[in-house]
């Protein structure tokens, strides 16, 4: 059904440009899951005019009008003023591991358009969820024009090994108009009658320029595009919140820093591999701190060594095991507190005379 889309009287001919983003990628096969990429009714509809679907990868091949880039690149039009982004959507099903690298987001005209946008961090794996990736094209606002970019991605699968058609690099051309604002509208604002930057969702500044994160990028994270944070080295996470230790936190410790661990109560050390406590705890007790233990359910002492008995065993038991006595000779029942009957059997002995 999508492809009477194309052949439409009148359509144009901005399609060409969306599969070429990703033209390369190839999976092995259904039968280890596979990689579907597609464009939605809604940004088709924005796109070419009809609202339908259309399908870019399908269980890991390439649609057929995708394949001749070479020669569609030549008299591919230029995206037009009125189109800030296109939104592609990919899944990975089953459970088939592929992971991404986005290695060139380039402007080759920034005195036109900044280098290019997207809405996820640079070096991923596709998710099995579907979900969206969004190219954005960010006219600078300071003259007419048409400004040239270049996009490279590189998807490997689960062995390392990359998925590769050529070529794996494409060159696009985005038409900008000069903004009646000062200095621009960046990110997909608008400049609006007032001459005042309209922003876009997570966009914030004078000129839409600053994204929006929250939570808030930490250890130095950078925000670049609305809930994606760049990490520093040693930081990983949606926030770079968590830090990528070169050594294994022992006993529950958490890395909090690279090479650095906050301890579990009870332990020390550089991994949190000594225990505050000279002697371990029994029992399944825990060490609370220098030599001192929370014993589990049943056992009391310094190195929960101590069962507990309740009610205790009384004058005439020792508790064992919880709620378990033994009693001493001469006394029994669960809490040793009966006294065992001696039983004579009496003979009759007669009188010698």
């Amino acid at each position: 059904a999508a492809a009477a889309s194309f052949s439409a009287p009148g359509a144009p001919r901005l399609w060409l440009l969306l599969p070429q983003l990703f033209q390369f990628l190839q999976v092995h096969g259904p039968c280890q899951g596979s990689m579907f990429m597609w464009i939605d009714a809604n940004q088709a509809r924005i796109l070419i005019g009809f609202e339908e679907d259309i399908l870019i990868v399908s269980e890991g091949k390439m649609a057929p009008f995708t394949h001749d880039f070479r020669k569609a690149q030549q008299r591919m039009p230029a995206i037009p003023v009125n189109i800030q982004h296109v939104n592609f959507t990919w899944q990975a099903t089953d459970q088939a591991e592929y992971f991404y690298e986005f290695q060139t987001l380039r402007s080759l005209d920034k005195d036109i358009m900044d280098d290019p946008t997207v809405n996820v961090p640079l070096l991923g794996s596709v998710p099995h969820k579907a979900s969206v990736v969004q190219v954005g094209f960010p006219c600078r606002g300071d003259q007419d024009g048409v400004a040239a970019f270049e996009v490279t991605i590189l998807v490997m699968d689960a062995g390392g090994n990359i998925i590769l058609r050529t070529p794996h690099n494409a060159i696009f051309f985005k038409t900008c108009q000069r903004a009646k604002c000062p200095g621009g509208c960046r990110n997909g604002g608008y400049c609006n009658e007032r001459q005042v930057c309209e922003c876009q969702d997570g966009f914030y500044g004078i000129h839409c320029e600053k994204a929006l994160c929250s939570p808030r990028c930490l250890n130095g994270g950078l925000c670049m595009s609305p809930g994606v944070c760049i990490c520093p080295p040693g930081y990983f996470g949606p926030s770079c919140e968590r830090a990528n230790c070169s050594t294994t936190c022992l006993n529950g410790g958490t890395c909090f820093h690279p090479g650095k661990c906050i301890c579990a109560v009870g332990f020390e050390g550089s991994r949190c591999e000594l225990s505050k406590c000279r002697q371990p705890c029994r029992n399944g007790g825990k060490c609370t701190g220098r030599n001192k233990c929370k014993c589990s359910k049943g056992y009391h002492g310094d190195l929960c060594s101590k069962a507990v008995c309740e009610p205790s065993c009384g004058a005439h038991g020792s508790c064992v095991e919880p709620n378990r006595c033994q009693c001493r000779d001469g006394w029994h029942g669960r809490h040793c507190n009966k006294k065992q009957e001696i039983r004579c059997n009496a003979r009759v002995l007669p009188w010698i005379f």
